[in-house]
Order: structure tokens, then C-alpha cells, then sequence
């Protein structure tokens, strides 16, 4: 079976965006939980903290995955006859 570029280039795309926004919405929520002192309230300081670097690290494995697709297009488009 054949995949189209079009469709590789889409879910490469897809799964760089979702991760990165994914990440990004991790991240954002622990550090509300931890910036509005609610995380000490429920002693999940620990859990909102590994929720920080859990998603520091989604996000940057989607920029990551947008490297690849920018380095593989590229690759491809400047082939040299």
C-alpha cells in the first residue's frame, strides 16, 4: 500500500500540532494549579510538578517531529542534479 504525500505530509503535520498543543496544555495547567497555591492545598505539589516536565517534554518531542518534516521536505526538495 501506497501512502500520498499529501496524506504522510498531513499526519506528520497532525501529530507535530497535536503534540506541541498537547504539551503546551499540560504545562499551562500545572502551573495554574501550582501559581494559585491550590496544589499545596491538595498536596499535589510532586504530581503538578512531574505534570510540568511531562508536558515540557510533549511539546518539545512534537517540535521535534516538525524538525524531521521540515528537514525531510527540504531534503527532498533540494535534491542536486
Amino acid at each position: 500500500m501506497q501512502i500520498s504525500g499529501n496524506g504522510y505530509n498531513y499526519g506528520m503535520l497532525s501529530n507535530a500540532y497535536t503534540a506541541v498543543s498537547r504539551g503546551m496544555k499540560t504545562t499551562e495547567n500545572a502551573a495554574e494549579n501550582i501559581a494559585s497555591g491550590s496544589a499545596l492545598e491538595k498536596d499535589l505539589g510532586a504530581s503538578d510538578l512531574t505534570s510540568l516536565k511531562e508536558g515540557e517534554i510533549q511539546a518539545q518531542a512534537g517540535a521535534k517531529l516538525f524538525d524531521v518534516y521540515d528537514k525531510t521536505i527540504g531534503s527532498i526538495i533540494d535534491i542536486e542534479v
